[in-house]
């Protein structure tokens, strides 16, 4: 347990060389009044994880991990229950640095922008067999967006990982599981429970279900994926069972108000009140 920070807004020292943890199902968590978050990794620091916890960390960014510029790697870890107060990242916030999530979990985490994940410029993150889950995006002191991961910029990837039960609620949110003004590339990842894709970038989905995600609201638009502008290209996939609701709600599949979407053999079926608006706002899709 950490009661009082080491410097600043972090828990320990901040990371600038090489440094590996294996946490052998160990916890680190803030357990204090002081609000801190856990980690920094700046500059050349390049931080490995093993089977560790993270948790109850609380900054303006990054409540579990600032990634300033560093590398960070997470193995078989969990980041849980942190919270971010200003912009996002409640678990983990990459600012121009590299992430790897490998068999790991980012859960509960919360943050006006990217309850889970905030991807900042120059920043990649790339997910694989982990999952993604149960964070939150609220209004705050920015708008609220992307309750799993907020993509800013750069690139993140995501690799046969489960995204579920994240949201973004309150006024003017939007993009419950991932809110993209970068580059997202999904393969072989699945999205269900609690809110879908917000994009105006690029949005590259491939053999991947958007199941059972809802858009709640008056006007609501796009419960599986809203694409404002940017292009959204679904492969070998299916949007089914997602919804709309609300007065004036519509597209409970696919909403398109601008940029482009593109059905590659994927099925766009039983999503309510209809597949992708009335009129249909996507090619192919009715």
């Amino acid at each position: 347990m950490l009661t009082v920070p080491d410097n600043g807004e972090n828990g320990l020292a901040v990371i600038t060389t090489p440094i590996q943890i294996n946490g052998n199902r160990a916890t680190i968590t803030r357990s204090s009044a002081t609000a801190f978050r856990i980690f920094n990794v700046a500059g050349a620091g390049n931080l490995t994880l093993n089977t560790l916890t993270v948790s109850n960390g609380l900054a303006t960014n990054g409540g579990g991990i600032f990634v300033a510029g560093g590398t960070l790697t997470l193995f078989s870890s969990t980041v849980t229950g942190n919270t971010a107060t200003s912009v996002g990242g409640g678990g983990i916030i990459n600012a121009g640095g590299t992430v790897t999530v490998d068999s790991s979990t980012l859960s509960n985490n919360s943050g006006s922008q990217g309850g889970g994940l905030n991807n900042q410029p120059g920043g990649t993150t790339t997910f694989t067999d982990s999952a993604v889950i149960g964070n939150h995006a609220a209004t705050g002191v920015a708008t609220g967006a992307g309750g799993g991961i907020a993509l800013v910029a750069g690139s993140v990837t995501l690799n046969n990982t489960r995204l579920a039960d994240n949201d973004a609620t309150g006024t003017g949110t939007f993009g419950g599981a991932v809110a993209n003004t970068g580059t997202v590339t999904m393969d072989g990842s699945t999205n269900a429970n609690g809110g879908g894709f917000w994009n105006t970038g690029t949005l590259n989905i491939t053999s991947s279900p958007i199941i059972s995600n809802t858009a709640v609201g008056a006007d609501a638009r796009g419960g599986g994926i809203f694409n404002a502008a940017g292009t959204t290209t679904l492969r070998n996939g299916t949007v089914v069972s997602n919804r709309a609701v609300g007065t004036g709600a519509d597209g409970g599949g696919i909403f398109r108000p601008g940029g482009t979407v593109s059905l590659i053999l994927t099925t766009v079926a039983a999503n309510l009140p209809d597949n992708c608006g009335s009129p249909s706002t996507v090619p192919g899709c009715f």
